[in-house]
C-alpha cells in the first residue's frame, strides 16, 4: 500500500491514458474526454480506487487497465454482431450465469475491473454517475434505508453512502465476485455498505426501502417486468428509485433486447412515475428517439399511486 502514497493521482490518470491510446478499441477515449463538462479530477478518483483495489501495485493496476481495454474491445465486437444478427449472444439467464456471474475468471478481470474504470473512461457511464450523484444522492434526508441490486462494482451505492453516512445501505448480488468487489470498493471509498450474496426476489414482501438503486439489471433478465413489479413492492410509497438500462447495446451478459428508449420508458412507466431521465446515445449523430442504436438510459422515479 505504500506505493499508493508515492504515485500522484494525475500520474495514475496519465498512465491510464497512455494505455488506452495504445489499443484500437480505446485509442479515441482520451480525446473524447476533453469535451466540456468532463471532470478529470473525478477520473483520477476512479483511477485511485482501481489502483488501491490493486493493492497499490502498478503491475496489477496495469492489468486492471488491460481488463478495461478488453471489455471495450468485447463491446465493439459484440455490437457488430448485434447489428448484423438483431439479437444478443445469449437468450437465457442460466447460460449467462454459468458463462459470466459464476465464472471468477471473467468476473474478477475484465468484467468488474473493466466496469469500475468505465465510470471514468466511457463518457456515458461517467455522465450517468454524475446524474446519479447530483439528482439522487445530493437531495437525501439525514437518515434512511437504501437498497442496491445488483451491487456490481459497488461504486454507485458507495458514493451514496459516502455522501449520506446516516443511511443504512444494503447491496445484493448473486455473484460472489461482485459482493467481494463491492465490499472492497466501499471500504476504499470510505463508505459503510452491507454487501450480501442474495436474490432480490427472495426479500420479504413487507420489506420497504426509502431509496432503491437498480443499475443495468433489466436487460440482464428474460422477464424484466417481474423485477420492476418486485422493486415497486420494495420501495416505500414516498421513496425514490434510480433505474438504468441499456438499449440495443451489446454486452456478454445482456439478454433482453430493448429496441428503443421509448420501449424501456414505457415498461418502467407501468410501475413508476418517472420524474426525470437521461438518454445518452453511444454513437455520434444518433438521436435519443432512434431505434436500433446503442443508448444508455437512466431515470429517477416514484411508485405509481
Amino acid at each position: 500500500m505504500a506505493a499508493s502514497l508515492t504515485i500522484a493521482d494525475d500520474e495514475l490518470l496519465r498512465i491510464a491514458h497512455q494505455a488506452l491510446e495504445g489499443h484500437w478499441a480505446t485509442q479515441s477515449i482520451p480525446k473524447r474526454l476533453e469535451e466540456p463538462g468532463y471532470d478529470p479530477v473525478f477520473a483520477q478518483r476512479i483511477c485511485r480506487l482501481s489502483f488501491e483495489k490493486s493493492g497499490g501495485d502498478l503491475e496489477r493496476y496495469g492489468k486492471a487497465l488491460t481488463d478495461f481495454i478488453a471489455l471495450s474491445e468485447e463491446f465493439v465486437r459484440l455490437q457488430i454482431e448485434l447489428d448484423a444478427t438483431g439479437h444478443y449472444k445469449y437468450s437465457n439467464y442460466d447460460e449467462v450465469r454459468a458463462a459470466v456471474y459464476d465464472n471468477a475468471d471473467v468476473m474478477e478481470s475484465r468484467y468488474l475491473n473493466g466496469l469500475l474504470l468505465s465510470q471514468a473512461f466511457w463518457i456515458n457511464h461517467y455522465k450517468m454517475l454524475m446524474y446519479f450523484v447530483e439528482h439522487f444522492c445530493r437531495p437525501a434526508s439525514a437518515t434512511g434505508t437504501l437498497l442496491e441490486v445488483p451491487s456490481g462494482t459497488g461504486i454507485f451505492i458507495s458514493e451514496f453512502a459516502r455522501l449520506n453516512p446516516g443511511w443504512t445501505a444494503t447491496a445484493l448480488d448473486l455473484s460472489e465476485s461482485s459482493v467481494a468487489f463491492t465490499r472492497e470498493v466501499s471500504r476504499l471509498n470510505g463508505a459503510d455498505v452491507n454487501a450480501i450474496k442474495s436474490d432480490v426476489f427472495e426479500l420479504p414482501e413487507d420489506r420497504r426501502f426509502d431509496r432503491i438503486i437498480c443499475g443495468e439489471l433489466l436487460e440482464h433478465l428474460e422477464q424484466p417486468e417481474l423485477l420492476l413489479e418486485k422493486l415497486a413492492r420494495l420501495l416505500d410509497p414516498k421513496g425514490t428509485i434510480f433505474l438504468t438500462t441499456a438499449i440495443w447495446a451489446a454486452n456478454i451478459d445482456h439478454i433482453y433486447l430493448y429496441v428503443s428508449a421509448r420501449e424501456a420508458r414505457d415498461m418502467i412507466a407501468k410501475y413508476f412515475t418517472i420524474d426525470s431521465e437521461q438518454v445518452l446515445n453511444v454513437k455520434d449523430g444518433a438521436g435519443p428517439d432512434d431505434e436500433k442504436t446503442p443508448i444508455n438510459y437512466a431515470c429517477i422515479g416514484r411508485v405509481k399511486s
